[in-house]
């Protein structure tokens, strides 16, 4: 049986990790992938946000994989800002695939900045080889952060990829738009 103020504390802690996220337009991924054959791709967010504490989590339960192993330790130079200016962040202490931040008073957005370094040849599941001088198997979990406490099902994400020139793609979700400067997905 659950004490009331147990139940009480555990919904505040929930209010306060959120409280910064609100959704009222879907999070803008732009990756850039054009250093891929080198094994890096440039990720940017922009998610909206409202002043105050925000956590934001790198994803570590990766579908049919048997572990919490997200491959967060290939993540390299993370920056948050907000209006243009940068914001201190924090690794939490127990969760290193939790960042939490303070998104500063008259900010609207949290924008995100990080390259992930592609792995060898080597390894398997997500750690396993996806990318060749001719060829990138893109896993979308690799280059987003997502809000704590946001539901999977209301969080939506509007993507754009840049390509090598020359490569061309195959997807599943439905592109709203292809020109010169990348491919760009609807909300999903």
């Amino acid at each position: 049986m659950f004490h009331p103020i147990l139940l009480l504390a555990a919904a505040m802690q929930l209010f306060v990790s959120t409280a910064a996220f609100s959704q009222p337009e879907p999070v803008r991924l732009e990756v850039d992938a054009t250093d891929a054959p080198r094994k890096t791709l440039h990720a940017r967010m922009h998610i909206s946000a409202q002043p105050g504490k925000l956590t934001l989590l790198y994803p570590k339960w990766i579908p049919g994989e048997h572990g919490p192993n997200g491959p967060i330790t290939d993540v390299v130079g993370l920056k948050f800002t907000a209006a243009g200016k940068a914001i201190q962040w924090q690794r939490d202490a127990e969760d290193m695939f939790a960042f939490h931040l303070e998104v500063r008073a008259g900010a609207d957005a949290v924008d995100v900045a990080f390259d992930f370094l592609l792995p060898p040849s080597t390894g398997g599941f997500s750690s396993g080889a996806s990318a060749t001088a001719q060829l990138l198997d893109l896993s979308w979990n690799l280059v987003v952060l997502y809000p704590k406490g946001a539901s999977a099902k209301e969080l939506r994400y509007a993507a754009t990829l840049r390509l090598p020139e020359g490569w061309k793609f195959g997807t599943a979700l439905p592109v709203s738009n292809e020109s010169a400067n990348g491919i760009e997905f609807s909300p999903v």
